[in-house]
């Protein structure tokens, strides 16, 4: 895997890369993190024949941060310069996956973008991108409120990291450090442009797509309503069911082997 640097629209975006060529698959991390929390996948990833992109969204980790953050950083506006991304590097269809603000900008690509060839999400109830749409699909708790909040104390970057990651992580780890580096305007823009409907109503994407859409989900996660979750009329579910892990939000960090046992079959399968 190497570390590169690609501009795009004017953002400077850092990446982890290995292989150009056809296809490819796209780890797209969630609020307030990096690329890095994909490092558990890579290595049984890196056994396929598969592009592999893993990016810093803008106003994250290396990428710099966006001088448009009010268009930027949404769903819509993450999906575009993901699709320009890998668009430049050469992949005609790529699989994506996406846990938790990654799987809405996954949903949104699903829904603008047909060199999507798969979905995996993870942490992710699809909604309707209404007030009511998220508390349908979302547990209101004291992490989920600083998801929308601009300026970080340094107890809510190791509040707001461990509660997404499952379990306590050292104040000098990369993840820690990563929180506490995210443009703030991120958090704030993302939540005010979601709850404001600026894009695609996600259970009417999961209920028309004819592409292939897996749910690897933590059993034990605790801003998701399980419930909703079961209840999304997905249109092509991969095994018609979310694929339960007994894990938290990142499902992917606290079991990776589960989680890259399920996410193998379902990319080999597509």
């Amino acid at each position: 895997m190497l570390h590169r640097y690609c501009v795009l629209s004017g953002h400077r975006l850092q990446l982890l890369h290995r292989r150009s060529g056809k296809i490819g698959i796209l780890l797209i991390h969630g609020n307030s993190s990096c690329k890095e929390v994909f490092s558990k996948q890579l290595k049984d990833l890196a056994r396929t024949k598969l592009g592999i992109v893993a990016p810093d969204l803008p106003g994250h980790g290396a990428s710099d941060d966006s001088m448009r953050p009010s268009k930027t950083y949404s769903f819509p506006g993450y999906a575009r310069l993901l699709g320009e991304l890998m668009s430049k590097l050469g992949y005609e269809s790529y699989h994506v996956v996406g846990w938790s603000l990654g799987g809405h900008i996954g949903l949104e690509m699903l829904a603008c973008n047909p060199a999507v060839r798969s979905l995996l999400i993870s942490g992710t109830p699809p909604i309707r991108l209404t007030p009511a749409g998220a508390a349908e699909g979302f547990r209101w708790t004291g992490a989920t409120a600083l998801a929308g909040r601009r300026h970080f104390k340094p107890e809510d970057v190791r509040r707001y990291t461990n509660a997404m990651m499952g379990v306590h992580i050292s104040d000098n780890h990369h993840l820690v450090r990563m929180t506490g580096r995210t443009d703030g305007n991120a958090r704030y823009w993302m939540v005010a442009n979601g709850m404001a409907g600026q894009g695609a109503d996600e259970v009417a994407t999961v209920m028309s797509t004819d592409r292939p859409v897996a749910v690897i989900q933590g059993s034990a996660d605790p801003f998701l309503r399980m419930e909703y979750l079961n209840n999304v009329p997905f249109g092509s579910l991969w095994r018609g069911r979310p694929v339960l892990i007994a894990a938290g939000h990142a499902a992917h960090w606290q079991a990776p082997r589960a989680f890259n046992e399920a996410m193998m079959d379902f990319v080999t399968a597509h």
